[in-house]
């Protein structure tokens, strides 16, 4: 493996509630590389209908990160995506261009309010694959109706969802009912990427080290293999997993 894959970060500084400046940023791909990280999805939040950054601001933001982080983008590879928070309009925003696709691909990442029903997050991903979308659903442990019962994830997979959980899951406590459900889907091959869900460099930094070395001791390497390079080069390469 030639190092770990990010898929789901908020290290861009100023657009969200991520990153509020460039040396928390330089910070965020300092720790990155230390991680092990050798790609990052930068996905800062857009929900459509509300006040948004734009694709412009967006990619603008990047280039001065590039331009100003020269040394650390080199060892880091910092790509663009959205966390996109599903809802009526979010995919007439696709379509228009308004929001980001991960690095222009079909793959998108979703995610859905903690408390919505299975049937509200099963027909909003119905919808992502009718309009052609790949949808990955984001932080999957956060979703009270999937971690009460782990068995509905299977239905969205076979729907054609991936599904992304995040690494402090991996790592929480034994009872942890978060935990137990990552840990039971690792085992069901129900996980399809890995993210740090980062958003700073203090408060919910950037941790993977140690979730990989869960993984790999519960699950082989082969398994990290495929989640955090495998896949995500798939993804890049605009193909559904294998």
């Amino acid at each position: 493996m030639k190092g770990y894959f990010d898929i789901h970060n908020h290290l861009l500084p100023g657009l969200d509630d991520g990153s509020h400046s460039m040396d928390e940023t330089r910070s965020m791909l300092l720790q990155a590389y230390d991680e092990g990280i050798r790609i990052i999805v930068a996905t800062p939040h857009y929900c459509a209908g509300r006040s948004v950054i734009s694709v412009n601001k967006i990619r603008e933001v990047l280039a001065e990160v590039v331009l100003t982080l020269e040394e650390e983008t080199e060892k880091v590879q910092v790509i663009l995506g959205n966390e996109l928070e599903y809802n009526s309009d979010m995919l007439d925003s696709l379509r228009k261009g308004e929001a980001l696709t991960i690095d222009d691909t079909r793959y998108i990442l979703v995610e859905f309010k903690a408390y919505d029903t299975f049937n509200q997050i099963r027909v909003g991903l119905y919808h992502c694959l009718m309009a052609g979308y790949i949808p990955i659903l984001a932080h999957a442990e956060r979703y009270h109706c999937l971690v009460k019962s782990p068995n509905l994830v299977e239905e969205l997979v076979k729907l054609g969802t991936y599904i992304q959980i995040n690494m402090s899951g991996i790592l929480g406590m034994r009872l942890n009912p978060k935990t137990s459900f990552c840990h039971r889907l690792l085992k069901k091959g129900l996980v399809h990427f890995l993210g740090t869900d980062a958003h700073g460099s203090i408060h919910r930094v950037v941790k993977m080290k140690n979730a990989v070395q869960c993984i790999r001791k519960k699950y082989g390497d082969n398994l990290a293999q495929r989640l955090l390079w495998d896949n995500p080069m798939i993804m890049l390469a605009n193909n559904r997993l294998n």
